[in-house]
């Protein structure tokens, strides 16, 4: 009997897009996109390009080649997609050097 593996959670980085006039994607289209590649309980970040997502696959390189494949085909231009997972994001928040540090410009 095969144990069925948690899905993985990540988070994709989408450069540059909705800055200025030019790559401009709805969050709402961009969700869709994710969930057409078959990820699941896709979110993103107020307007920034960024998603959380589920998906059963751990090669972060493909996950990221896939969905700026997509992108390109669905909104005609290039973006550089950056992964990172769960773990690597608890890593850079348990590393942060200026943890101790009281100041009103550290944000998490």
């Amino acid at each position: 009997v095969r144990k069925k593996l948690k899905a993985m959670i990540y988070l994709a980085l989408l450069r540059g897009i909705n800055v200025g006039r030019n790559k401009r994607i709805k969050m709402v289209d961009l969700v869709d996109t994710f969930e057409s590649l078959g990820f699941k309980n896709v979110r993103t970040y107020i307007q920034s390009g960024n998603v959380i997502f589920e998906s059963d696959s751990t090669d972060a390189a493909n996950i990221a080649t896939c969905i700026e494949r997509k992108i390109k085909q669905t909104f005609s231009f290039s973006v550089k997609v950056i992964i990172r997972s769960e773990h690597e994001l608890e890593n850079v928040i348990k590393s942060n050097p200026f943890v101790r540090e009281e100041s009103p410009m550290l944000y998490f």
